[in-house]
């Protein structure tokens, strides 16, 4: 296996065309919601439209599906690009398909809840996480019990993984003795919000609500055949990688603001880039930054060809958890350069210091890279993992 892949002509050229498309599209609808202070979902359809239009959406699923099969490298450097953006925004750059879901649900499932996706009518959303039950997936207590050809959920999801309204819901429920996954209607009859908290990084994209499931009643035919706890492992491998890239894609765009404004700001007769103590942070940042990009681009490569998928969930937590703590520092840093101006909310360093907090945990916490990641230390050895 190479370390680190050099990328194929065919991505870099998407990922420059993505560069252009988030500074020329996304950055002043930035700008426009920071003095505003709320989203337009009017221009984000309009967003989402000229994203399509620049070919954008769907490129992870295969062929048969409308899409250009892209690998997981591919994918990787294009959530790059969609990190530098502010306010979820990226989402609409990087708008995958839900290829996961494609690949285990039934041909009705498909035509059903996905076929819709795939023409941009709505959104999936994933709600896995409980009160009681948030990094330790294992411990879920919504359960599905069956009632003659349906099934009764009960339970409380929180954190819902949502883009505004989503078209279904799929739950992780405990059924017969077995995690299994289903597709949940939003008007199906036992289903109610409960909540929809705000957020630090408001105003943002998606809404993360709280659901209440009292006996919700779900046709056998909404069951997705294979898929329960493995299913959403594989989910939480995918979007740790995402996460991962997005925050090389944040991390760069604040060290390149931090660095451009260091050469600039003049105090005491020279540019403050010139005093070792701004200096030799932006250094830090820089090499930090090169360090994530190895590990997220590798761990993605991992993820194309390597065939033991514990080994993959290894590289992915080493490549999110240092990742996301990178962009925590890199963002810090980058607003102290700023000194106030970067505590303005029209900066967006200021927009991505808010943002990026979040990284260390949702889709598990760097504490549970940790677990993951010693775990697999201890069991395989060094070898596996560094290699």
């Amino acid at each position: 296996m190479l370390v680190v892949p050099e990328l194929p002509e065919e991505i870099r050229a998407l990922k420059e065309r993505a560069r252009a498309f988030v500074e020329t599209e996304v950055y002043p609808l930035e700008q426009q919601i920071a003095r505003a202070g709320t989203i337009d979902p009017g221009e984000i359809d309009e967003l989402r439209r000229r994203s399509a239009e620049a070919r954008f959406a769907m490129l992870n699923m295969p062929y048969e599906a409308g899409g250009r099969d892209l690998s997981m490298l591919g994918q990787v450097a294009l959530e790059e690009e969609a990190g530098r953006c502010t306010n979820g925004l990226g989402f609409v750059v990087a708008n995958r398909g839900p290829r996961e879901l494609y690949e285990m649900a039934t041909a009705e499932q498909v035509e059903r809840f996905l076929a819709p996706v795939l023409r941009g009518e709505y959104h999936g959303a994933w709600a896995i996480t409980e009160p009681g039950a948030g990094s330790d997936v294992s411990d879920i207590q919504t359960t599905a019990v069956r009632d003659g050809d349906d099934w009764l959920l009960t339970g409380e999801k929180w954190f819902v993984t949502s883009q505004g309204e989503p078209g279904y819901y799929v739950v992780l429920a405990l059924a017969e003795g077995e995690q299994a996954l289903f597709f949940v209607e939003p008007d199906a009859p036992g289903l109610r919000i409960k909540f929809t908290p705000g957020f630090l990084h408001d105003p943002y994209l998606d809404h993360h609500p709280e659901i209440l499931f009292e006996g919700c009643r779900v046709p056998e035919r909404n069951r997705i055949p294979s898929g329960g706890n493995e299913g959403a492992k594989e989910w939480f491998t995918i979007e740790r990688l995402f996460i991962a890239a997005r925050c090389c894609g944040a991390a760069a765009r604040s060290l390149e603001l931090a660095s451009d404004y260091a050469k600039e700001r003049v105090q005491f007769g020279q540019p403050i880039v010139e005093f070792q103590g701004v200096s030799f942070q932006l250094a830090d940042c820089l090499t930090e930054l090169l360090a994530a990009r190895l590990m997220t681009y590798h761990a993605a490569h991992a993820f194309d060809v390597e065939e033991n998928r514990k080994i993959v969930h290894g590289k992915v937590a080493m490549a999110k958890l240092y990742a996301s703590e990178m962009a925590g520092r890199v963002v810090d840093r980058s607003l102290q350069v700023f000194g106030g101006r970067g505590y303005r909310t029209d900066n967006p360093v200021a927009r991505l210091y808010r943002e990026v907090r979040v990284d260390r945990i949702w889709e598990g916490t760097s504490e549970i890279q940790r677990l993951v990641i010693a775990r697999g230390l201890v069991k395989r050895g060094v070898d596996p993992y560094a290699a």
